[in-house]
């Protein structure tokens, strides 16, 4: 036992040492724990706007104080160029979209009949080569018999010897006569019209005139050899020339006949390849070509677009101007902020709370609110929306932020400071003390109750605490009764 005395503050002694003990009652109380925390207030949309590119502003359209709808123009930059880039990339998509549904569709009937007109047209080009082609291989026919004819008279007249000369003479004469009845052969079969004959026989003709043409140089050399130099007339000198001259003629005109039949038939070959085009379907490979150009080009399309948009800046959703940093004709550049979008409507509240409280604290509790703009006796009450897991660190303290939710409160306006009393717990009419009454020993809760202040006495009672709550009270769960006298604090 202590003995105590004095009223109020009462004087006791123990263990020879005296001091003033301070009492109190035990009481059922409403109790609330709150965790206190200054924040502003906030936009739900706070959003600083720039181009993507550089250039000239060309219009501004809002002004601060504004309100503007999601998507709505708020200011543009010179688009002249990105215009015309955006004009010309749709040129081309429409070209390749139309190039891809004519592909589809397939040739026309008039494209058709022009096609078919040109193989048509074709055809009898290489048929009419045909048939005149009989006409330059007589010719050629009759240079050689001319040229025979010739090489004949002039052996008969000065090459009856068996000399050297006169054996060549004679020699020619014959290849001459061979190629001769050769091409006859040749150009009697080709009589008949069919164009491989036709060939056949223009193939060898050429080869029997360049033979014929050679022939004639060996009889004409022969005519300036020894005695026959002066032997041989000039006139037969000069028939010999011409001869030559004749078959040389004759084998640039076939040989130009042979080009005109090979060229005439790929031209017919083109245009039998170009309407089997037009008249066959198109295959996969030509669709997934075509496809793949109206895909290059719609990219192009979309890749102008988008340097088009690039100049023209829209609000992202809806909210109020509350800052603008371009005018017309300023230069403005890539990435840098010109103009302020916030959601003045949609507000709420931020706050950082330290580590110590962050876990009394869930989304949902109810916050109490004061602001510096309205003084300390209006009141509004909100909830916890959010708590950020992530930790920041401010002067060394670890924070964590928190947002809660601002309702139905005239002219609060973004940064405003917001005085947060959050609730975290309550309970109503149950005991309490105040904590300093509690004393922790021997792995216990202690509370030191009075049993009689006129003898001074009091005994300590092992208790169970609860909630601990604001003004240094603490829940009294069991140990106590209501009414009882305890000691709060003790001053040696």
């Amino acid at each position: 036992m202590v003995v105590l005395c004095g009223a109020g503050f009462l004087i006791f002694g123990r263990n020879n040492n005296a001091g003033v003990a301070q009492i109190a009652s035990v009481a059922k109380q409403n109790l609330q724990e709150t965790v206190l925390a200054t924040g502003q207030v906030v936009s739900g949309t706070d959003l600083d706007l720039s181009f993507q590119v550089g250039g000239i502003a060309t219009r501004v359209f809002v002004k601060e104080g504004d309100k503007v709808s999601a998507g709505q123009t708020l200011a543009t930059l010179n688009s002249a160029s990105a215009q015309a880039s955006l004009t010309t990339a749709q040129g081309s998509l429409a070209e390749a979209k139309a190039n891809y549904e004519k592909l589809l569709a397939g040739a026309t009937p008039q494209d058709i009949k022009v096609t078919q007109s040109s193989v048509d047209s074709a055809k009898q080009d290489l048929a009419n080569a045909y048939i005149g082609s009989i006409t330059t291989l007589n010719t050629a026919y009759i240079s050689i018999y001319n040229a025979y004819s010739t090489t004949v008279s002039i052996q008969n007249a000065y090459f009856l010897s068996t000399d050297q000369p006169g054996g060549k003479v004679s020699d020619a004469k014959n290849e001459i006569n061979s190629n001769m009845q050769n091409v006859k052969n040749y150009l009697a079969a080709a009589q008949s019209g069919k164009p491989s004959d036709i060939e056949s026989a223009v193939l060898n003709t050429i080869t029997a005139l360049g033979n014929v043409f050679n022939n004639l140089g060996i009889v004409r050399q022969q005519a300036d050899e020894g005695v026959y130099y002066s032997k041989i007339t000039a006139a037969d000198k000069a028939s010999l020339d011409t001869q030559k001259t004749a078959v040389n003629t004759a084998l640039t005109s076939v040989t130009t006949l042979r080009q005109s039949i090979a060229s005439l038939k790929i031209d017919l070959q083109k245009a039998e390849d170009q309407l089997n085009s037009k008249i066959a379907p198109p295959t996969q490979a030509d669709i997934d070509a075509s496809r793949a150009q109206v895909l290059s080009a719609q990219g192009q399309v979309d890749s102008a677009q988008a340097n088009l948009n690039n100049l023209i800046l829209r609000a992202p959703g809806d909210g109020t101007i509350t800052q603008v940093n371009i005018k017309i004709g300023e230069q403005a550049t890539a990435t840098t902020p010109v103009i302020t979008l916030q959601d003045v409507g949609n507000l709420h509240a931020e706050a950082d709370v330290s580590e110590a409280n962050i876990a009394s604290l869930q989304v949902g509790q109810s916050i109490d609110y004061t602001f510096d703009a309205f003084g300390p006796d209006s009141h509004f009450q909100g909830q916890v929306l959010t708590i950020n897991p992530a930790s920041t660190v401010v002067s060394g303290v670890v924070n964590y932020k928190i947002k809660g939710s601002l309702e139905n409160i005239p002219d609060i306006k973004p940064g405003m400071t917001a005085n947060m009393t959050i609730l975290v717990a309550k309970k109503d009419n149950v005991l309490a003390v105040p904590s300093t009454a509690v004393i922790n020993k021997n792995n216990g809760q202690y509370v030191r109750v009075i049993d009689d202040a006129k003898k001074m006495t009091y005994h300590e009672v092992k208790v169970q605490t609860g909630l601990q709550a604001d003004g240094g009270l603490v829940e009294i769960l069991s140990g106590l009764k209501d009414g009882q006298q305890v000691i709060s604090y003790i001053k040696p």
